[in-house]
């Protein structure tokens, strides 16, 4: 059970495990990342509270929709568009890596059904703006630029975070669309992050963290942000939380779950803030 929650068959909280690894550059095995996260975030390990004091298990209620496995990157969006069109109706999403070209199923697959203006905070070593990469256009390379390309999300509601891998061509991009980058060295002076809009997916890639702290990644970038730092971030997020994503988790290359455990930190600081949110604003606050 995830941090004690309670699952559900009227869930405010969907799990969908998206287990595609096609499109990694480096080192495979991302496809093992859903399961990975699922049992990091086990009872057994945690209570039900996050820092704030959030008692997850009194806030949320989950169904966990299983995992999407399709032969080709086409079936995966068509599969991923049928399945958050069945189920989506305002609840929270969560989805599970794979590698970071799975943002653009998922993301497009929440703007369709949810017709909602919403921003994008990209958390990742890499900026993902390539045009395309060895000949693929939806790579997990491109993720942003297919996003902003296709008119899915403007560049002037998208914010990087953590970035320190870049290519002069990509920051050319970010520049003449308005996408906002914070480097790595930008959050290693101040954790505090402003976002222009109101409502956002977050998507993190877990190699935003240094190496130190997410060993078991597929791209892994020194110069990252420590644990600590990212938890940091995620506080000071004024947005609503739409959807978000835990991408990149290689077990592969994991050191006794370091990696692991840094995701399920992530998942449940999230929930506990955008619970905390939500209480705020059903309080009249």
């Amino acid at each position: 059970m995830l941090f004690g929650i309670p699952p559900s068959e009227k869930p405010n909280l969907y799990i969908l495990g998206i287990p595609w690894d096609n499109s990694s550059s480096y080192r495979r095995g991302c496809d093992k990342g859903p399961e990975a996260i699922r049992e990091a975030t086990s009872e057994e390990l945690y209570n039900s509270f996050n820092e704030s004091l959030v008692n997850l298990a009194e806030h949320w209620r989950y169904k966990d929709l299983g995992d999407v496995k399709v032969e080709n990157f086409e079936e995966l969006v068509e599969r991923v568009d049928d399945l958050v069109k069945r189920h989506y109706t305002g609840e929270l999403f969560l989805f599970l890596g794979g590698d970071h070209s799975i943002t653009y199923a998922t993301f497009r697959a929440l703007k369709k059904v949810s017709q909602e203006e919403f921003g994008l905070i990209y958390f990742d070593a890499h900026p993902d703006l390539y045009p395309e990469y060895e000949g693929d256009k939806y790579s997990h390379a491109c993720t942003v630029r297919r996003l902003v390309e296709e008119d899915l999300v403007k560049g002037k509601d998208v914010v990087q975070i953590g970035v320190r891998a870049p290519t002069k061509q990509q920051i050319e991009f970010a520049e003449e669309h308005g996408i906002k980058i914070i480097s790595a060295s930008e959050i290693y002076r101040c954790q505090k992050v402003d976002v222009p809009f109101k409502k956002a997916y977050l998507s993190f890639d877990m190699d935003v963290l240094d190496p130190a702290f997410a060993p078991g990644v597929g791209n892994p970038e020194s110069g990252g942000l420590t644990t600590r730092e990212l938890v940091e971030v995620i506080k000071s997020i004024k947005t609503e939380v739409v959807a978000f994503d835990v991408v990149e988790l290689n077990p592969s290359y994991d050191y006794k779950g370091i990696t692991a455990f840094a995701a399920a930190k992530i998942v449940r600081e999230i929930l506990g803030k955008t619970a905390k949110n939500e209480l705020t604003l059903h309080a009249g606050g």
